[in-house]
C-alpha cells in the first residue's frame, strides 16, 4: 500500500517544480487593487470637470468587458461593439426623453433586447464562420447599424440629440460625482458577475467550446447553445454600457462616436489588457479614454492617432511581460531594503504554449500513476438517457473524403465488459473509424448503441448516451486548470459527480495537479487528464485513441490496471487504438487489424496475431510460402 503514497510524493515534487514559476501571480500587486484605489481616489479627489473623464473611462471599460467574453472564451473578434453600444444609447434616450422612471426603464429594456438580439445574430455568424471570416461578418453588422439605424433622425434626435435624466445636484457631491459613482457601481457589479460566470462550470464550458470544440462535443456539450449564450451575455453588457454612455453625457454622443474606428478601439481594450484578468480591462480603458480627455483639459495637444498607438503599444508590452516586470520591481525594492530577492525563473514558452524542457530539474514526460485501490468510485450518468450498458456496433462503416475511401465497409462490435483493440499502420483508417462511430465525420453504414440506431445522432448526443472517447492529441483547453477541464461536460453538478472526479484524480495520481493549468503539463499527463474527463460519468463504451503514447512502460502497465479495475466494477465496453504491441495484448480480448481502410483480420487476439497476413501488416514480418 506504499506505492500510491510514493507515486503521489513523486507527482507532488514534480508539481512543485512545475508550478513554482506560475506562483508569481500570487505575489504581484493585484490589478484589481490598483483599479479600486484609482476609482476611489478619483471619486474623492478629482474635480468636477475631470470626473467626466473617469465616467467615460468606466463606460469604455464596460464595452471592453462585453467584448472580452467572445474574445477570451470563443476566440472570436467582434468588430461591432461601438455600433451596438450606440444603438442602445439611442434607444434608451428615445424612450427616456419622454420623462418619467417608467419611460427610462422601458428604454433600458428595449435597448437591451435589441442589442442582445444583434449580438445573437453575430453568434449565428460564429456558428457558420470563424476567424477572419467572422471579423468580416461582425463588420457587416457594424456598417449596417451605421448606414441604416444611425441615419434615422427621429431615433438619434438630430443635431441636438435627446436628453436623458441626470440628477441635479450641487456642492461637492454634485451631478458629475453622482454620475461617476453610479457608473462605477454598475461597472464593478458587471465585473463581479462576469468573474463569477468565468469561474463557474458554464464558464469552463464556454472556454472549452471556443478552444477545443471537438473536445466539448465529446463531453456531451451542445456547442452552438454555449456559443449563443456567450454572445447573449456579451450583448447584455454592451447594451448596459450604451445606456450608461447616454446617462453619463446627458444625451447620446453623436453617431461618429460609435463608428467603426471606435469599434476597433473597444476591441483593442481587452486585447491590450493581456486577457489575464478583468480589472486590467478597466486600466487599459482609463488609458485609452480617460487620458486623452485629461490631456485635453490641460490643453496638452497630442495627435490622437499617435497617442492611441503609444497607449496600445505600452499596454501590450505590459500585458505580455507583466509578471517579469513585477518580479524585477520586487527585486529592486528588496535591494533598496537591504535584502536579497529570491529569483524565480519564468518558464520559457514555445509558440505552441508548451513549456520548454529546462534540464535535469524538469519533470519527466509523464509521472507515475498511483495504484488502484479496491474502493469503487460513485457511478454517475449525465441524466439525459437512463439505460443499461449496451453494445456499440458499427455495420459496414464507410468513410469517403472526396475520391479517397478512408474506411471501406468495416464492421465492429464492442459488447458490455468486452475489450477490443484496433491496430494498423499510420493511415490505415483507425482514427477515421473512431470518428465515424462517434459522429465526427459523415459515414455510410449503420451505427448502433444498445440496439438503437444512432447513425443520425450528432457527436454530443452520442456522448450523452454514453459513447465517450479520447483523441490522438488531447482536446483540452490549455488556459483552464486540470480541475476545470475534468468537470466540463453535460449533466448537472452533484455530490456524486464531484466525488467520482476526486476519486479519479486521486487514483490517477493527479490530485495534487488539480489547480495546475493544462498548458504547463507534459503531453502524457494531458492524456491522463482527458481520460479522467471521459470517465467523469459512467460510459456505455469508452474509446481510447493511442492512450499510452508519451507514457513509459511502467506507466502504461499501471494504466492497464486502472482501466481493467474500473471496467470490472462498471461493466462498460472498451475500444482501443494503439501501436504499442505490449499494451494492446495486455488489455485486449479481441483484435482488429486494418490496412488502407480495409479490415484485414479480426477475432480473439491470440488467434489473430498468428495469422500470416497480420504478421506482415502489423509486425512487419516477411512471410514465406
Amino acid at each position: 500500500m506504499n506505492a500510491p503514497v510514493t507515486g503521489a510524493v513523486a507527482r507532488g515534487g514534480a508539481v512543485s517544480r512545475l508550478v513554482a514559476p506560475l506562483q508569481l501571480t500570487k505575489l504581484r500587486l493585484s490589478p484589481l487593487a490598483v483599479v479600486i484605489v484609482l476609482t476611489v481616489a478619483g471619486f474623492f479627489l478629482l474635480p468636477n470637470d475631470l470626473l467626466y473623464a473617469g465616467s467615460s473611462s468606466v463606460v469604455a471599460g464596460l464595452v471592453g468587458l462585453g467584448l472580452f467574453l467572445p474574445i477570451a472564451a470563443l476566440r472570436e473578434l467582434p468588430l461591432n461593439g461601438a455600433g451596438m453600444a450606440g444603438l442602445a444609447a439611442y434607444l434608451f434616450a428615445y424612450n427616456g426623453s419622454q420623462g418619467g422612471l417608467g419611460h427610462h426603464l422601458l428604454g433600458l429594456a428595449i435597448a437591451l433586447v435589441c442589442v442582445t438580439g444583434l449580438s445573437l445574430i453575430g453568434g449565428l455568424a460564429a456558428l457558420a464562420v470563424t476567424g477572419l471570416y467572422f471579423v468580416v461578418a461582425s463588420l457587416v453588422i457594424q456598417v449596417g447599424i451605421e448606414k441604416v439605424i444611425f441615419s434615422i433622425p427621429v431615433l438619434t434626435g438630430g443635431a441636438s440629440g435627446r436628453s436623458v435624466y441626470q440628477p441635479d445636484l450641487s456642492g461637492w457631491f454634485g451631478t458629475q460625482r453622482c454620475i461617476y459613482l453610479v457608473a462605477a457601481v454598475i461597472v464593478f457589479a458587471s465585473m463581479y458577475a462576469v468573474h463569477r460566470l468565468l469561474k463557474s462550470r458554464q464558464g469552463f464550458h464556454a472556454v472549452l467550446v471556443g478552444h477545443m470544440p471537438e473536445g466539448a462535443s465529446a463531453t456531451g456539450l451542445r456547442n452552438w447553445v454555449v456559443k449563443m449564450l456567450v454572445f447573449g451575455v456579451s450583448g447584455v453588457i454592451i447594451g448596459i454600457a450604451g445606456c450608461l454612455s447616454a446617462f453619463v453625457n446627458g444625451t447620446p454622443p453623436p453617431p461618429f462616436s460609435f463608428g467603426i474606428i471606435y469599434s476597433v478601439i473597444f476591441m483593442a481594450i481587452p486585447i491590450a489588457s493581456g486577457m489575464r484578468d478583468l480589472s486590467s480591462i478597466l486600466l487599459v480603458a482609463i488609458a485609452f479614454v480617460g487620458l486623452p480627455i485629461t490631456l485635453e483639459h490641460f490643453s496638452i495637444s497630442i495627435p490622437p492617432n499617435l497617442l492611441s498607438g503609444v497607449i496600445l503599444l505600452v499596454a501590450l508590452l505590459l500585458g505580455r511581460h507583466r509578471d517579469r516586470i513585477g518580479h524585477m520591481f520586487r527585486g529592486v525594492v528588496a535591494r533598496l531594503r537591504g535584502g536579497a530577492a529570491e529569483l524565480i525563473p519564468e518558464p520559457e514558452m514555445e509558440l505552441s504554449g508548451m513549456p520548454v524542457p529546462a534540464g535535469n530539474g524538469a519533470p519527466s514526460p509523464s509521472v507515475l500513476l498511483s495504484e488502484l485501490t479496491m474502493v469503487a468510485p460513485p457511478v454517475v450518468t449525465d441524466g439525459s438517457r437512463t439505460r443499461a450498458v449496451g453494445a456499440l456496433e458499427g455495420r459496414q462503416i464507410t468513410v469517403r473524403f472526396g475520391g479517397v475511401v478512408a474506411v471501406d465497409s468495416v464492421s465492429v462490435r464492442v459488447a458490455p465488459g468486452e475489450r477490443v483493440g484496433i491496430v494498423g499502420a499510420n493511415g490505415a483508417g483507425k482514427t477515421t473509424l473512431f470518428n465515424a462511430l462517434t459522429g465526427f465525420v459523415p459515414s455510410e453504414g449503420t451505427s448502433l448503441l444498445g440496439g438503437e440506431d444512432i447513425s443520425s445522432w450528432p457527436p454530443f448526443i452520442r456522448a450523452r448516451a454514453g459513447v465517450r472517447r479520447t483523441f490522438q492529441v488531447p482536446r483540452l483547453a490549455d488556459i483552464l486548470t486540470v480541475g476545470q477541464n475534468v468537470v466540463c461536460g453535460h449533466g448537472r453538478d452533484s455530490a456524486e459527480r464531484s466525488e467520482r472526479i476526486a476519486w479519479l484524480l486521486d487514483h490517477f495520481g493527479l490530485a495534487a495537479m488539480r489547480d495546475v493549468p493544462v498548458v504547463a503539463l507534459p503531453f502524457g499527463v494531458r492524456r491522463e487528464v482527458e481520460l479522467i474527463r471521459a470517465l467523469s460519468v459512467r460510459p456505455q463504451v469508452l474509446m481510447l485513441d493511442e492512450p499510452v503514447s508519451g507514457l513509459e512502460d511502467e506507466e502504461a502497465e499501471r494504466l492497464v490496471e486502472v482501466l481493467l479495475g474500473l471496467q470490472a466494477k462498471e461493466g462498460w465496453g472498451l475500444l482501443v487504438i494503439e501501436h504499442d504491441l505490449k499494451f494492446i495484448t495486455s488489455i485486449s480480448q479481441h483484435l482488429m487489424v486494418m490496412e488502407d481502410g480495409h479490415l484485414v483480420a479480426q477475432g480473439p487476439i491470440d488467434t489473430v496475431l498468428q495469422e500470416d497476413e497480420v504478421r506482415r501488416v502489423y509486425l512487419g514480418e516477411t512471410v514465406t510460402v
